[in-house]
């Protein structure tokens, strides 16, 4: 009779986290007190661990938000009268453009699987240091920039390596999670990497020349060409 007992009640204590429950308890004769705000607690889109990293991937969609701004700041900078590069002005409008098609699309997979945006949510890295405090400097040089702009993708593509390995932990697995960030960011950041690193190399290169102004113009040129 005890075993009975014992096994009647851990019956009801995992049948509380099912939306059919809910709908059972809510449909009755007497319903459940909602006055908590309770109602259908457990009829959401939410499985698996998403829960515990809800919180991290709002974060990361605040650090994609703030970079798209970072960026257009940058390209807004190289497109004015003085500067008139018009291939850095594309290059970070391009990346400007990326960076808040990822904030959205994020968005949009923390509500597909039962979750709401939090924009209080701060980034879980900090952005490069100069004198011991965060730069937020975008009036820079064109090697500079480059340099400042290789950094915060490396930043971005750090950040989701460590959520994918979040969502990999054997406790808190959530296969899904893992695939999208694999599928949307992994990819597409490395070969962003790879390019920046690759502009800053060539432009310190052409900058070795005696006149550096037309090898600055050169490689603006080969910007606007190439994106």
């Amino acid at each position: 009779m005890k075993v009975f007992a014992v096994l009647s009640a851990l019956l009801v204590a995992v049948s509380a986290d099912y939306c059919y429950n809910d709908v059972q308890g809510a449909c009755s004769p007497r319903p459940i007190d909602t006055s908590d705000g309770a109602l259908l607690a457990n009829c959401n889109a939410k499985y698996g661990s998403f829960e515990a990293m809800q919180a991290d991937l709002q974060a990361y969609v605040n650090a994609q938000i703030e970079t798209s701004f970072e960026y257009l700041l940058m390209s807004s900078h190289f497109g004015n009268y003085e500067a008139n590069r018009d291939g850095f002005k594309a290059l970070y409008r391009k990346l400007s453009d990326k960076s808040w098609d990822d904030a959205f699309d994020l968005i949009k997979y923390i509500a597909k699987r039962g979750g709401r945006m939090n924009f209080n949510q701060q980034p879980k890295f900090k952005r490069a240091v100069s004198n011991g405090k965060e730069s937020r400097v975008v009036e820079l040089n064109e090697l500079n920039s480059l340099a400042k702009a290789l950094d915060t993708q490396k930043q971005l593509a750090d950040e989701a390596l460590r959520l994918h390995s979040h969502a990999l932990r054997h406790n808190q697995q959530d296969g899904a999670v893992a695939h999208y960030l694999e599928e949307k960011f992994m990819e597409p950041q490395a070969e962003a990497v790879r390019n920046l690193a690759g502009h800053v190399n060539d432009l310190k290169q052409l900058l070795s020349d005696q006149d550096s102004s037309v090898s600055v113009f050169i490689f603006d040129e080969f910007l606007q060409k190439s994106l």
